[in-house]
């Protein structure tokens, strides 16, 4: 899986050239099940004004959510863009990604399981900014996993997630 992470970094390499500035996001996610409150946090990192994007980055998230004896761990693994679609009063903006989901979940009571699966993973988030270097943003995150392959009654889950953007 690594490899596969490395490769995205190098086809990323040539685009990050022609570009401006920095792009750094931290973030905090909600989720995946009512109840699980602060469950996960995030990275976006990546190169500003490419390919016409107001940036292009790389995103990494781990969510851990455990409510009694239900525990389950998501790792995700995208690439995403941020499109500015107004500059004036405010600069706002959209956020698009996409890439890959690893789960794992077990459930102690009333009989002991283990299962773990790989899927596909989407994200979308408004970004508002401040000023030329600071902005907040809010989204949600949505993962498609096989149901024989996870402990959920969906092949779905969701994250709310938000966070802070810097340009520099």
């Amino acid at each position: 899986m690594m490899k596969r992470h490395l490769l995205t970094l190098v086809l990323l390499t040539p685009f990050a050239a022609s570009a401006t500035g920095l792009h750094i996001s931290p973030e905090i996610k909600i989720g995946p099940y009512l109840g699980s409150g602060i469950s996960g946090a995030g990275l976006q990192l990546g190169a500003t004004d490419v390919l016409g994007l107001d940036a292009l980055y790389v995103s990494y998230s781990h969510t851990s959510a455990e409510i009694f004896w239900d525990k389950d761990r998501f790792k995700t693994y995208r690439v995403g863009g941020q499109y500015q679609f107004i500059d004036h009063p405010m600069k706002m903006g959209l956020q698009l990604e996409g890439g890959l989901v690893e789960y794992e979940g077990s459930r102690e009571f009333p009989n002991a399981r283990y299962t773990e699966g790989t899927g596909a993973s989407i994200s979308a988030a408004w970004v508002v900014f401040v000023n030329d270097n600071v902005g907040f943003r809010l989204g949600g995150d949505f993962n498609f996993i096989d149901k024989t392959d996870t402990i959920f009654d969906s092949h779905w889950s969701a994250t709310l997630s938000t966070g802070v953007v810097f340009h520099f």
